[in-house]
């Protein structure tokens, strides 16, 4: 059977790619092309991949819920903010703790973090009664985007060890973004049970950046699909005559 290519299938690809260690996989992918003797740099591909990431979710959003649209677009013009001031680079034990602007750069990838979660909150409708554990699965989900040296993740850890955390905690053993991921599977959990859980613990996103990532998200559709289907039958289902 063919999958369909679904607007929620769109948003959660996009949201895949941007949760991915950019800049790992942008480096990783600059050193790839160079072997193949074209010259790119590391700064273009971590901006090509946030991109591509960007353009899914927008797209798949518009479809859905074009109020999310909003949330979404602003939340991606604060993390072009954030990433000018405290660029990938200075996510590092070498430039931390930060001063003046990384800091202020710190704070807008929450910002970011925050508004995105403001989008996918509008774009995925669960009842009041699922409102809780859909926050807290939000909540992790966001703060594992990217790793302890780029994006949500990065920010954190960064802030963290600014505000004089330990940086061979934070940095070394990426314990912000297994935290994250514990909070994500808390809410998940609350969501549907164990079924989701396999899909975050499956592969570790250091290992494999992409695909870490997109189980994640597999995970957010295992927990969210028959809440969808219900909705969807309950809507159609016509009322009862009397």
């Amino acid at each position: 059977m063919k999958a369909r290519f679904t607007p929620a299938r769109t948003t959660l690809i996009g949201a895949s790619i941007l949760m991915a260690c950019a800049c790992g996989a942008g480096s990783g992918s600059a050193r790839l092309l160079n072997t193949a003797g074209m010259n790119v740099t590391a700064k273009v591909t971590h901006s090509l991949l946030l991109g591509v990431g960007t353009l899914f979710i927008l797209r798949g959003f518009w479809q859905i819920q074009r109020r999310a649209v909003v949330f979404a677009a602003l939340s991606f013009v604060t993390l072009a903010l954030a990433a000018a001031l405290t660029p990938p680079m200075m996510m590092s034990a070498a430039h931390e703790p930060w001063h003046g602007a990384q800091i202020a750069g710190g704070f807008l990838y929450l910002i970011f973090a925050a508004l995105l979660v403001c989008a996918f909150w509008i774009a995925f409708p669960m009842s009041t009664e699922q409102s809780t554990a859909k926050g807290i699965a939000l909540a992790g989900t966001v703060a594992s985007v990217g790793c302890a040296c780029c994006m949500v993740t990065g920010a954190i850890a960064g802030l963290a060890v600014t505000a004089g955390g330990n940086p061979d905690v934070f940095l070394s053993h990426g314990i912000t973004y297994f935290a994250a991921i514990a909070v994500a599977a808390i809410g998940l959990g609350m969501l549907r049970g164990l079924k989701p859980i396999p899909w975050l613990i499956t592969v570790p996103v250091y290992m494999m950046y992409l695909i870490g990532a997109a189980l994640v998200m597999k995970a957010w559709a295992v927990a969210y699909e028959p809440i969808a289907e219900a909705e969807q039958v309950a809507v159609t289902t016509p009322e009862p005559a009397f």
